[in-house]
C-alpha cells in the first residue's frame, strides 16, 4: 500500500511540473517546432550520457527499438501542438484542452489493449467534453488554440496508452533516451511545415531561451517524462491522464502569479473548467459505486 502511495505522489509531482512548461514555453521567443527541436535533442544527449555512466542497456530488440523510436515521433507532435497552443493563446486554454485526454484514453485504450469499453470512462470522458464545450459557448478569442491542444491531447492519450507497454518490461530511462531520439527525429521532418509558416528553419536560442529550454529537458523530458513511463508499471493509462486533470489547477494558478490578469478569462471558460475536473472525482466513485453493485449482485457461494 505504501509503495503505491509513493507511485500517486511522484505522479501528483510531475503533473506539477508538468503544468509549469506552457507558461515556459509562452516565456520563449523560438518556435513551437524550435523548441521540442533543442529540447529533445538536449535530452537525448544527457539520456545516453547517464546510459552510458550507469551501464544501463542502451542496445534493444530491433523492434522494441522502431517501436520506442515511433512513439517518439508521437511525442514530437504532442509537445509540438502544445507548444504551439499556448503561443496563439495562452497556457490556461491549452491547459484545458489537454485536460480531453481522459475521453481521448477511453476510446483508445480499448482498442490498443483489446479489452471491453469501460462505460464509466466514456461518461466522465463526456463531462469533459461538455465542459470544452462550455468554454467554447463563451465566445472567447482563443477557440483555434484551444482546438489545436484538443489535438495536441489525443497524442498525449494515445502516447500514455503506448508508453504503458513498455513500462512493464523495459527500463523507463532506456525508453526515455530512444524516445528522446524519435521525437528529435520527428521535429526535423516538421521543419517543412515550420519554414513554410516562418520562412525559416532553425533559430540561434538567446541565453534566456537556453536557460529555459535546459531546464524544460531537465525537468520535464528527462525527471518527469522517464518517471511517468516508471509509475505506469503499477498505475493505469486511464488513471494516470485522470490524475493529469489537475493540470490546469496547477497551471492557472502558476499562470496568474506569472502573467496577472492577461491570463483572467470568462466565467463560461472556468465554469467549463470546473465541469471537466470534476471527472476527476466522479470517475472514481461511479467506479467504486459500479464495483459495490457487482458484489451486491453475485452469487452467494
Amino acid at each position: 500500500m505504501s509503495e503505491n502511495r509513493s507511485y500517486y505522489l511522484q505522479l501528483h509531482f510531475i503533473i506539477f511540473i508538468s503544468s509549469l512548461i506552457p507558461s515556459i514555453n509562452r516565456q520563449i521567443s523560438l518556435s513551437s517546432v524550435e523548441i521540442v527541436f533543442y529540447r529533445t535533442f538536449i535530452a537525448m544527449v544527457l539520456l545516453g550520457g547517464f546510459l552510458l555512466v550507469k551501464k544501463l542497456p542502451i542496445r534493444q530488440e530491433p523492434r522494441l527499438v522502431a517501436e520506442m523510436l515511433i512513439t517518439g515521433l508521437i511525442t514530437a507532435v504532442f509537445w509540438t501542438l502544445q507548444a504551439f497552443s499556448v503561443k496563439i493563446s495562452n497556457a490556461s486554454v491549452t491547459l484545458v484542452g489537454i485536460a480531453t485526454s481522459p475521453l481521448w484514453v477511453s476510446f483508445i485504450s480499448p482498442i490498443i489493449n483489446h479489452r471491453k469499453v469501460d462505460y464509466y470512462q466514456i461518461l466522465t470522458g463526456l463531462c469533459a467534453m461538455f465542459g470544452v464545450y462550455m468554454v467554447f459557448s463563451s465566445s472567447f478569442e482563443y477557440g483555434m488554440g484551444l482546438l489545436i491542444a484538443i489535438v495536441a491531447a489525443f497524442f498525449g492519450a494515445l502516447l500514455t496508452v503506448l508508453n504503458s507497454s513498455f513500462a512493464r518490461t523495459t527500463n523507463h530511462y532506456v525508453v526515455s533516451f530512444y524516445q528522446m531520439g524519435g521525437a528529435w527525429v520527428g521535429t526535423i521532418l516538421l521543419f517543412p511545415f515550420h519554414h513554410f509558416m516562418y520562412g525559416s528553419y532553425l533559430h540561434t536560442p538567446t541565453f534566456k531561451d537556453f536557460g529555459l529550454i535546459i531546464f524544460i529537458a531537465f525537468a520535464s523530458s528527462i525527471y518527469a517524462y522517464s518517471v511517468l513511463i516508471k509509475v505506469m508499471k503499477k498505475i493505469s493509462p486511464f488513471t494516470v491522464v485522470l490524475v493529469s486533470n489537475l493540470t490546469p489547477v496547477y497551471g492557472m494558478v502558476a499562470a496568474l502569479i506569472i502573467y496577472g490578469t492577461s491570463e483572467m478569462m470568462t466565467t463560461y471558460f472556468y465554469a467549463g473548467t470546473l465541469i471537466i475536473l470534476a471527472s476527476v472525482v466522479a470517475y472514481p466513485i461511479m467506479e467504486w459505486a459500479g464495483k459495490q453493485r457487482q458484489k451486491i449482485l453475485a452469487p452467494k457461494t
